[in-house]
């Protein structure tokens, strides 16, 4: 026995190395250059659905730091893979953009694999390698991105069951299955399925497969899924069945998720990045059976309060499983199993802590309040020097020293009713005066002892109040802003108190208490123009739910207090960016005319308005709201 494990170290010993990989650009054509380190011999052949160029190289073994170099994407080659296919054969798979005609040359210590360049010019590409013994340089940058890329994770992967069963690459489709790869597509909405499930390593749309399975194993369903991904699948001892699908251009692992769902399976992957399927049931066995974790989410956008923690309650495998909340710095702490952690919190969680945009609104607020007023009145006063007199307007005189003439010194503002012989006088229209008339006639006509005295009056006025406010406001997408352009009213709330009272015990009487004493509180109301506007951002647009109110406050005409006397309106519009909204239709017209006068005289035609007073007034009241919205993008102030 030990002479033939000493027979094959010597012989592995004595194999050539593929210690480096290449892709040159050669005038029109592209290069893959394998380094190898010693005399070899190859075999080539295409594949298709994908298009694979496949060299086998004899006895030679691998000597890279990785077996899997992807994100290439230069000269028509999408990556390179290398495997140890056979003891002592190297197999290495160029994934091509396309079909390609190509031609290899052997060279010392090279291997050339030359086709026509699909693209334009293009960054040569290299990976080190490293000698037989382990020692040597290190990756390139290149290979140095692509290891941070797949974040640590193990990066050896097998390349599907023909490496591992030494059959050839052509069988490696499973039984009754055709494969075809068509371009690649998002994953849109269907990425965010039930778990457990497939969380992809990286973040960019996983590449698309068409596949047509009837009646195969489940186990070549997986073998299939894992060439074509290049990742490792690790099914379960209770996984069998058939499967019978057809998938047309679908992200990978969307359609491999359906697949297992369809079949009561789940994909788990592990931190070392292999997907482990096995029947749902099992799954939440093993999930049971994992040790608790804590772990702390430090939320950065997001407001880490009560509905943030429902969402995550919402998430834990069982009632062991806790979630609490640290207000101070804004912290998530979750404990629970770790695959319920890794897999179903932590994806939520970044999904959720998310910096949404922020809307600066200049809003301009007009009120306009325009007052108009007429009037119009004719008052006559009829005075007897020598009898009566009604003095409410102008004084009269009263001849008191019986000479016959009324001095200055003998008017009086009193009314004079004359009882010795008869007399006449009159006031007409003396309630309804002008106020404040801007127009005053007075004419006095001498009929013997009588007087006619005539005041004509007139107004007319309009009063006009605009008020405006400009406010600029800036608020979070979905967050309320609000603007109050007023004051707070204090409106003192009277409690009258309840009728106390009493009981007596057996045989004896009851007994009342006294009325509690009145308590007075205070509370305010907002009055004045009040905006308040939440904006959620969809594009260039904005949708704005808008709430705008003017109110102010009037003492109530009986004994309740006050009455508040409001404008309001509530909309939702969808404005582009910079775009002005006008809110208008917010209008109070109140018309009212008083007519006083002489009865039967002022209702005659044309000749009335002498023997009446007349109060037309106009009140128009009208709130203007103009908001602008504009979306702060990345880098603006």
């Amino acid at each position: 026995m030990i002479p033939i494990i000493a027979l094959w170290s010597a012989a592995f010993a004595a194999l050539t190395s593929v210690k480096g990989l290449s892709v040159l650009p050669v005038e029109d054509r592209t290069e893959v250059v394998i380094e190898v380190d010693g005399p070899v011999t190859i075999k080539h052949f295409t594949l298709e659905s994908p298009h694979r160029l496949v060299v086998d190289i004899s006895t030679a073994q691998p000597a890279l730091p990785q077996s899997r170099f992807g994100n290439i994407d230069r000269g028509g080659v999408r990556g390179l893979r290398v495997a140890q296919f056979q003891p002592g054969i190297t197999r290495v798979v160029v994934d091509l953009a396309g079909p390609v005609a190509y031609r290899v040359d052997q060279r010392s210590g090279e291997v050339r694999v030359s086709f026509p360049n699909p693209g334009g010019a293009f960054t040569p590409w290299h990976s080190a390698g490293r000698v037989a013994n382990g020692a040597g340089p290190a990756a390139d940058p290149t290979a140095a991105a692509f290891v941070a890329q797949t974040n640590g994770r193990a990066a050896d992967r097998p390349e599907g069951r023909a490496a591992a069963t030494g059959a050839p690459a052509a069988a490696t489709e499973a039984p009754a299955a055709s494969r075809t790869q068509a371009p690649g597509s998002t994953r849109g909405a269907a990425a965010e399925r039930p778990l457990p499930r497939i969380q992809p390593i990286e973040t960019r749309p996983e590449p698309a497969i068409t596949v047509f399975f009837k009646d195969t194993n489940i186990l070549d369903v997986l073998a299939t899924f894992a060439e074509f991904s290049g990742r490792s699948i690790v099914p379960g001892t209770n996984v069998s069945g058939k499967v019978t699908a057809d998938i047309r251009n679908q992200p990978w692992d969307i359609a491999l998720a359906a697949i297992l769902q369809a079949h009561g399976l789940a994909a788990q992957e592990l931190e070392s990045g292999i997907l482990r399927v096995e029947k749902m049931s099992e799954l939440r066995v093993l999930e049971a059976s994992e040790p608790l974790v804590t772990e702390h989410f430090r939320i950065k956008y997001a407001l880490a309060d009560s509905a943030f923690l429902q969402t995550v309650k919402g998430l834990l495998s069982d009632s062991i499983a806790t979630v609490t909340i640290n207000p101070a710095t804004n912290t998530v702490v979750v404990t629970d199993r770790e695959s319920v952690v890794r897999n179903r919190i932590a994806p939520m969680i970044e999904q959720l802590d998310v910096r949404t945009p922020q809307v600066t609104i200049a809003a301009k607020i007009i009120f306009v309040d325009r007052t108009s007023l007429e009037e119009l009145g004719v008052v006559y006063d009829i005075k007897d020097s020598r009898g009566n007199q009604i003095n409410r307007l102008i004084p009269g005189g009263i001849d008191t020293d019986g000479d016959g003439v009324i001095s200055p010194n003998e008017q009086t503002n009193q009314n004079v009713v004359r009882l010795g012989g008869p007399s006449f006088a009159a006031l007409a229209n003396a309630e309804a005066r002008v106020t404040k008339p801007q127009l005053q006639l007075l004419t006095t006509l001498a009929l013997g002892r009588y007087s006619l005295i005539n005041f004509v009056e007139a107004l007319s006025s309009l009063t006009v109040t605009d008020v405006r406010a400009s406010p600029v406001i800036s608020t979070l997408d979905n967050r309320t802003a609000r603007v109050h352009v007023g004051e707070r009213t204090p409106i003192r709330v009277l409690d009258a108190g309840t009728q106390g009272g009493g009981g007596g015990g057996t045989g004896g009487g009851g007994g009342g208490g006294a009325a509690a004493a009145p308590m007075a509180t205070v509370r305010f109301e907002d009055t004045g123009v009040i905006l308040e506007v939440t904006p959620h951002v969809t594009g260039d647009q904005v949708l704005l739910r808008l709430h705008a109110e003017r109110s102010n406050i009037a003492v109530a005409p009986s004994d309740i207090g006050y009455t508040f006397m409001k404008q309001a309106t509530d909309t939702e519009i969808l404005l582009n960016d910079g775009e002005t909204a006008v809110i208008s239709g917010m209008t109070i017209i109140e018309k009212s005319e008083n007519r006083s006068g002489i009865p039967i005289l002022k209702d005659i035609p044309v000749l009335g308005a002498l023997f009446r007073t007349t109060v037309e007034s106009e009140t128009k009241k009208d709130l203007l709201i103009m908001v602008t919205p504009h979306i702060i993008r990345d880098g603006e102030a």
